[in-house]
């Protein structure tokens, strides 16, 4: 005999931070059908509490019958205490790539500031789940659309496949006798972007003993003193030629705009830490800190 299924209590979380909150969304309520990505969801920290969210693909409107195409999030509120005892995605646990039947607040300020993505205000505060897996064919065609993959080839360096949630292509080159990870940071609509992000890539490939060393240099002029206070022998000393021989790149990340950031394993000078080396193409490195 099957256990029966526990139908899950949708509601809205309220504590001392939550009237500041809901005070960024209109109070009329609305239903719409929303399609969630294959992105976990996050959270960032509200006064006391935490403003939780879970992307979107795109909505159905079901008051207009009209589909909105785009990125956007769904939001709410949780306590430190919920969070402790439950987690981050309480109470809802979106399912990722799943259509929801939703009752929403929507944003009240909707204007996207310079350098802002578009996204973060296309968002509505959750006020209830009325129903989880609905069928929508529209919404459904989004999903399909969606999970198609999409793939750049180059001749030399090979095929990298676009992930859409996070707008980068991502791949595998050979660097000296090892293998690296590579993210092209683009903007998916446009797809020259896409070629000027590759043909930075192509030109650090080509130019790699070049570059690598341009990179480790660097790290070495602006780390390796910080790596002597992390010794715990007072009797070893880390010259900047030893910091730079021990450095090994792992992974490279470059933007179409010409931006690069280049991750090296430290070699344990740092006891497992990242360093990271960043600049411009044009304008040349910039900052070089360890992370991780």
């Amino acid at each position: 005999m099957q256990p029966e299924k526990v139908k899950v209590k949708y509601m809205i979380t309220e504590n001392k931070d939550f009237e500041a909150f809901a005070s960024e969304y209109q109070n009329k309520e609305k239903e719409i059908l929303v399609l969630t990505n294959d992105q976990s969801g996050g959270a960032t920290k509200f006064h006391d509490s935490w403003d939780a969210s879970q992307y979107f693909l795109a909505y159905f409107d079901l008051a207009t019958d009209e589909l909105k195409k785009g990125d956007g999030r769904i939001n709410w509120i949780v306590s430190d205490e919920q969070r402790d005892k439950h987690s981050i995605n309480s109470p809802y646990y979106f399912k990722k790539g799943t259509i929801y039947k939703l009752k929403v607040r929507e944003l009240i300020d909707k204007t996207v500031p310079e350098g802002r993505l578009p996204s973060f205000y296309n968002r509505f505060m959750v006020v209830d789940v009325l129903k989880e897996d609905v069928q929508n064919s529209e919404l459904l065609a989004v999903l399909n659309e969606y999970r198609k993959p999409v793939e750049i080839v180059d001749e030399k360096l090979g095929k990298f496949e676009l992930n859409k949630d996070y707008g980068s292509f991502q791949g595998k080159i050979k660097w000296f006798e090892n293998e690296i990870s590579v993210s092209l940071n683009i903007d998916i609509e446009n797809k020259k972007s896409w070629a000027k992000a590759m043909k930075i890539l192509r030109s650090f490939s080509d130019q790699q003993e070049q570059c690598d060393l341009e990179f480790r240099t660097y790290a070495g002029e602006q780390l390796t003193e910080l790596a002597n206070d992390w010794l715990e022998d007072e009797n070893e000393v880390i010259t900047k030629s030893d910091f730079i021989r021990r450095i090994n790149l792992s992974q490279l990340v470059v933007t179409s705009d010409g931006d690069y950031t280049a991750y090296y394993y430290d070699d344990d000078m740092f006891y497992g830490h990242i360093i990271d080396v960043s600049g411009n193409i044009k304008s040349g490195l910039s900052s070089a800190n360890i992370s991780g």
